[in-house]
């Protein structure tokens, strides 16, 4: 063989789990091969002739005895590559869905950020791609993205790079397709970037395709997985394994400057830029609307982090608005100062408005007698509020779901026109003229 673009030295190997794909596993090892010098393949239970057609071949062959999914083939792989002493494992699907030739171009970039998982993105415009799969991986990334805060390009590609002592160090339940979905969470759970790399895909005729995904199963594991997922990481978070260090860790030594180091960092999450603060509530409302404008967010996702803020900024919490905005967007991966700013519905006046409100409601609601205090003591209105609690905080509920679908559905809209208008702007105005060119 010619001298491999990925040599052994370099820490890398490449797996290549497999089940009943004769006709094109021998094409794909072979291939593979001709750009590294180490393979792995995992016969995951075949039932055809893959052992014979795979005995003469230079490669390290794993088999189970019988069919236990994809994810465990790829642990199996991943194990054994761990042993051999190498630190990253390219993964490859046997089907010659993807390209081998590309295999160091995902390396390059592994290299470049070695605790990275990179991905492999498949270009679904090509022909004989099936709608299914497309459909697939846009539901699978908009429900990875709602778990992780991560844009991946492509959550089902099988076309990957891991770093082997962090893959090797989560524990997943998933053993078929849904384990590479499952793995990228824990994951970037744990803290490893995901990086994406664009990549060709040769999707056969139908007649010709060979495909072991169960459209009922596994999109059952599917659906399963990220309601799992959003389940344990939104409503109720719990810790995660965390597999890279932090530049800024939270344990400083001790408690009181570890909580000192976790309110720095609150802080330093909820700064909100000055123009934003500045002024009345109509400027800053503008100079908020001008912001979003100008921000990488849809304008569905700068709706809801406005609409939770303001959900936020009419609860009975009055002093730790801030700190709910921003835990709350923090942990659903929304836009922390749309949402932080956004509490800002109650200000001045505007929250003993909103309170006094909410009291009446909730009392309404609860048939109580509504007994208004007529005095300005803060004793008397403290008192007042304390007994009043349960009222306060369900007519806050109610009129918060209100203003937060209001400013959520206002904010959604008025984004949308915004921005439309600034592309029909810079439509209209054309590119920028180029310099002249001076003639002799």
């Amino acid at each position: 063989m010619d001298s491999p673009a990925v040599p052994a030295a370099g820490g890398y190997c490449v797996v290549i789990p497999t089940y009943n794909n004769r006709k094109t596993v021998l094409d794909v090892v072979r291939k593979v091969r001709a750009v590294a010098e180490c393979v792995i393949v995992v016969d995951d239970g075949c039932t055809d002739d893959t052992p014979e057609l795979l005995k003469s071949e230079p490669v390290i062959y794993l088999r189970h005895k019988r069919n236990r999914g994809k994810g465990v083939a790829l642990r199996t792989g991943f194990k054994k590559a761990l042993e051999l002493g190498y630190h990253h494992a390219v993964t490859i699907d046997s089907d010659g869905q993807h390209f081998p030739d590309e295999i160091p171009k995902l390396v390059e970039q592994s290299r470049a950020s070695p605790d990275a998982v990179v991905i492999g993105v498949r270009d679904m415009s090509g022909e004989h791609v099936p709608g299914r799969s497309s459909f697939g991986r846009m539901f699978s990334n908009y429900w990875l993205k709602v778990a992780t805060g991560i844009d991946v390009g492509d959550t089902q590609s099988g076309f990957r790079v891991y770093p082997l002592r962090h893959v090797t160090r989560v524990w997943c339940w998933s053993r078929r397709f849904t384990y590479e979905c499952e793995v990228i969470i824990r994951l970037a759970w744990g803290g490893c970037p995901i990086l994406n790399v664009p990549v060709k895909v040769y999707y056969p005729p139908k007649a010709e395709r060979v495909s072991h995904f169960n459209p009922f199963w596994d999109n059952v594991r599917f659906t399963v997985l990220y309601l799992y997922a959003n389940f344990s990481h939104l409503l109720v978070p719990l810790p995660h394994k965390r597999l890279v260090r932090r530049e800024e860790p939270i344990w400083q030594g001790s408690v009181g400057a570890s909580l000192k180091a976790l309110w720095h960092r609150a802080r330093k999450l909820a700064a909100i830029p000055e123009h934003l603060s500045e002024g009345g509530p109509i400027k800053r409302f503008r100079a908020l609307m001008r912001y979003l404008v100008h921000e990488k967010n849809t304008p569905g996702e700068l709706g809801l982090s406005v609409g939770i803020g303001a959900f936020w900024g009419c609860s009975p919490w009055i002093g730790f608005h801030w700190i709910l905005a921003l835990y709350s967007a923090t942990r659903q991966h929304l836009n922390r100062i749309a949402c932080i700013a956004a509490t800002n519905v109650s200000f001045g006046p505007l929250t003993a408005v909103i309170a006094f409100a909410s009291i009446w409601l909730g009392k309404l609601m609860l048939g109580q007698p509504l007994l208004m205090p007529r005095t300005t003591n803060w004793r008397v209105l403290s008192s007042f509020a304390w007994n009043s609690l349960g009222a306060w905080v369900l007519g806050s509920i109610i009129i918060g779901l209100a203003a937060s679908f209001a400013t959520g559905l206002g904010t959604l809209y008025g984004v949308r026109a915004l921005r439309r208008r600034k592309m029909k702007a810079g439509a209209e105005s054309g590119p920028a003229p180029g310099p002249q060119s001076s003639t002799a």
